[in-house]
């Protein structure tokens, strides 16, 4: 799990991602099946903005 995120509910998210072009699922061709997750142009985009919310959380205290 990812910060008490359950794997149901970070595959949903990652499905919504996917969904709206943040990011590129790609199945691996091994055994077990693998599957990679990759930031778009589109989703790298948003990382400056996120960075800025982690960093005004972080100094106020505030958890994810």
């Amino acid at each position: 799990m990812l910060g008490g995120a359950s794997k149901k509910m970070i595959d949903q998210r990652l499905k919504e991602l996917e969904g709206k072009g943040m990011v590129i699922r790609t199945v691996l061709n091994e055994r077990p099946i693998a599957v990679t997750y990759q930031l778009t142009e589109f989703g790298a985009s948003a990382l400056s903005i996120l960075d800025q919310v982690r960093i005004w959380s972080e100094s106020n205290q505030l958890e994810a």
